[in-house]
């Protein structure tokens, strides 16, 4: 109600509100320059009494005079008509520069004592003065901390005489004894002078306040009719009419003012158009946003529900992108984005929607398919980001990991279908598949995977964990010439908990560690043992990533061989190649490091990574294990031809080429072909505990052939 009666009475135009600023700033300044001239005269009267109270405390010594001074030691020097003489002459001195009283004081003991005061005739005839060596009993806090400290001392104070102002100033007599001299001056008549500078100051103020009225009504009316145009012409642009101006004569403020909304106008649809545009595509690619991929995917789904149809999300994150852009630079990582959706684009249909969801992390809708045949949409998306790119002179391969999620399958939701699309994704970049659909339990393993890992500190510790060997065989002469050392947990609740469970989540998070100091000090043990009984095979551990890149690992290493006694050179450290190439230099300093203190290193899974030639040949590694997938695939033309390159490439290195994963004859036989120069795999033996390896190494008395594995009932060992 106070708001619309306000609103009544003040109407709400710009010259009213630039009055009233104008009136407000006036009167803000108005009070506040009151104040401080007000301020200044009060502190110059201040300073003007207490220069006055200092300059009459230092002469009063010679007002009383020193051969006085020196004569009022005791009770009876100073009889009573020279002490009133010199109350009287103190008295008329304080008249004539504008004093209260004057006096001064010594200590006797706790007390402090009068040795000369001011009075009037009047005060002197009603006794209200103070006598010669009597007890001032007071005492207010400067008199105490004069005499305390020796240093004058400013107070207020009110006692039976009055309410004053004072100064306490000492001074040493020859005898050592300290005399402090005090001046008053009532402070009614500080008061006084203050509401006298207090009026001056309203005085003034009160005129220049007028005088800034006057001012404002002028400037008020001044300002508020360009503004009054401008405001028209606002209103206009508002209601959608770009082509409004406002007159701009002149070269003041205004007129600028006004040419510059007049370019605005002219400009301001243009920008409406790019802002909204940017609110939903990404600037680099073109493609729709995350924002406007969610609202593509509601689209869809409101428009499969009406006719009872599928949507598939699929999300495809490129692998090894952080290469591109650590060792080609950022504008070659935005080329690069820009040629995959590009080719991305190439398998979209005309009713699928394609756009960047973060990074280098893409997704495609595609109403109306389902898990019957995303398949053949996949792959085919695959082979397409398969072809290498030409980016800043390179040829650069890359490859996906691809999730997918349905609608209504998985979810009902815009957020839930790309959250699951990308909870599967970042588990076929785990697990190295090409694609994997959502898969609900996926969250239960998740849970079940974090649990784990707050168990897994307890395993290590308790006895948990378990070392398995797993032979290689030199294929040319057939000797047990290393083996491969893989952790198992037996969970006493859960059982045999298979590695790809704890693994990955413990690099991940920091844990792996731990397991990779129990299993080399384990392995330097059993070394030890191995030596002890002449047993000439050599242990490959291997190690993860963030080992490689802590500069203190290699120093951990160590200790654990001073502590066990092992020889390094009965060991291997198998560094995964995508490893070597997360951090370069440090892995490459950690490496030499390790080297140098006797180790035989090798790269694990040769083939899936991204390292060059030239990189590979500055490590200091002494073997290459081609991976699984490919020895999987000799009996195909592409596996067999990458095969023959990893080792002939290993060969002109001038190092060991281990095959890892050989499951059957053919593929041995094929490996000796190459020139393979060991393997390990099935077709050997599985992983075994120790004592089964002891046991079975010794059945083979350090050698194996294929017809050394029919035991004497002709059944396979």
């Amino acid at each position: 109600m106070l708001k619309r009666l306000y609103a009544r009475l003040i109407p709400h135009t710009a010259r009213i509100k630039i009055l009233m600023v104008f009136i407000a700033i006036n009167l803000a300044a108005t009070v506040a320059y009151t104040l401080y001239a007000w301020n200044l005269k009060a502190d110059a009267v201040r300073e003007t009494i207490d220069a006055r109270l200092v300059a009459a405390a230092s002469a009063a010594p010679k007002m009383i005079g020193y051969d006085y001074l020196r004569e009022a030691r005791d009770p009876q020097a100073i009889d009573e008509q020279r002490y009133l003489a010199m109350v009287r002459l103190l008295h008329d001195y304080c008249q004539k520069v504008g004093l209260r009283y004057l006096y001064v004081f010594t200590q006797e003991g706790n007390r402090i004592i009068y040795l000369a005061d001011a009075a009037s005739e009047e005060e002197i005839r009603a006794g209200n003065y103070g006598r010669y060596y009597g007890e001032y009993d007071t005492r207010p806090l400067g008199l105490a901390q004069a005499f305390a400290t020796g240093k004058p001392q400013f107070a207020e104070y009110e006692d039976r005489y009055g309410h004053f102002r004072s100064v306490f100033q000492p001074m040493q007599r020859e005898d050592g004894k300290t005399l402090v001299f005090g001046a008053d001056i009532d402070l009614s008549d500080v008061e006084a002078q203050q509401r006298e500078a207090l009026n001056q100051a309203l005085l003034i103020g009160m005129g220049l306040f007028l005088a800034g009225v006057l001012g404002s009504f002028w400037l008020a009316r001044t300002l508020s009719a360009p503004l009054s145009r401008l405001a028209e012409a606002a209103d206009r642009i508002a209601d959608g009419d770009y082509r409004v101006r406002v007159p701009a004569r002149g070269h003041d403020e205004f007129a600028l003012l006004a040419r510059a909304f007049n370019s605005m106008g002219s400009a301001i649809s243009e920008r409406e158009a790019e802002i909204i545009r940017m609110a939903y595509i990404d600037p680099l690619t073109e493609l729709p946003n995350r924002v406007r991929l969610a609202e593509l995917i509601a689209e869809e789904i409101q428009a499969a529900q009406q006719g009872d149809d599928s949507v598939a999300v699929v999300m495809i994150d490129i692998d090894r992108f952080k290469y591109i852009n650590d060792y080609l630079g950022y504008s070659a990582g935005d080329a690069a984005l820009k040629s995959i959706a590009q080719r991305l684009r190439q398998v979209q249909r005309d009713t699928d929607h394609l756009g960047r969801f973060s990074g280098d992390e893409f997704v495609l809708i595609l109403p109306g398919v389902h898990k019957g045949n995303i398949d053949n949409v996949v792959r085919r998306l695959h082979r397409i980001l398969e072809n290498p790119l030409a980016i800043a002179g390179q040829s650069i391969d890359v490859a996906g990991s691809t999730g997918v999620a349905f609608f209504p399958l998985h979810g009902t939701s815009a957020n839930v279908l790309l959250r699951e699309a990308e909870a599967a994704m970042y588990l076929a970049k785990r697990t190295h598949a090409d694609y994997l659909i959502y898969d609900p339990g996926q969250e239960a393993n998740r849970k079940s995977q974090l649990s784990l890992l707050g168990e897994l500190k307890t395993a290590v510790e308790g006895n948990q964990l378990s070392t398995f060997l797993q032979p290689k065989i030199n294929l040319s002469d057939g000797r047990i010439c290393g083996v491969e050392a893989l952790v198992r947990w037996n969970h006493p609740e859960r059982g045999w908990i298979p590695p790809g469970q704890f693994i990955p989540f413990a690099e991940q998070t920091g844990k792996i560690r731990a397991l990779t100091l129990w299993m080399l000090r384990e392995c330097m043990l059993t070394s030890c043992h191995w030596a002890a009984l002449g047993r000439n095979v050599r242990i490959s551990v291997n190690v993860s990533v963030n080992d490689t890149e802590d500069p203190a690992f290699a120093g951990m290493v160590q200790s654990l061989l001073e502590e066990t006694g092992a020889d390094a050179h009965n060991l291997c450290l198998e560094i995964t190649e995508s490893a070597t190439m997360e951090a370069p230099d440090k892995v490459l300093e950690a490496l030499r490091h390790l080297r140098s203190l006797g180790f035989k290193l090798s790269i694990d899974d040769f083939g899936t990574g991204y390292s060059s030639l030239a990189y590979l040949s500055r490590l200091p590694v002494q073997e290459l294990k081609i991976d699984r997938s490919f020895i999987l695939q000799l009996d195909q033309a592409d596996g067999l031809q990458i095969a023959r390159a990893i080792v002939e490439l290993g060969h002109v290195l001038k190092l060991d080429v281990v095959a890892e994963g050989v499951e059957t004859q053919a593929a041995w036989d094929t490996l000796v072909e190459l020139g393979c120069d060991q393997v390990q795999g099935f077709l050997v033996a599985k992983p075994m505990p120790i004592v089964d390896f002891d046991a079975w190494y010794k059945r083979h008395k350090g050698y194996w052939r294929e017809a050394m594995e029919e035991d004497e009932s002709g059944q396979i060992a």
